[in-house]
């Protein structure tokens, strides 16, 4: 289950950060009664708002998959002795 909620936020993370920042240009639009550097400015900000939001959320999730891939590669046995080398500290 957990795995089907991760998939589903790294799918949506995409649409997420940019309706953060259509909603910012929106409200930015409404806060300057209209003007056009309401909207540049909003959009800023929401852009802001987004990579510091979905960038992490985006960061985490190739972590994860960067974790899954080594442990994939640890756990296999079709790899030879001679091939796998512990690290030398």
């Amino acid at each position: 289950m957990n795995r089907i909620l991760a998939e589903t936020l790294t799918a949506l993370n995409g649409v997420i950060a940019i309706a953060i920042v259509i909603g910012a240009a929106f409200m930015g639009y409404r806060l300057f009664s209209g003007s056009p550097f309401g909207v540049f400015f909003g959009a800023a900000i929401g852009l802001l708002i987004a990579a510091l939001s979905c960038g992490v959320i985006a960061y985490l999730v190739l972590i994860e998959r960067h974790l899954a891939k080594l442990a994939g590669v640890s756990r296999d046995e079709d790899i030879p002795a001679s091939t796998r080398r512990e690290p030398r500290l």
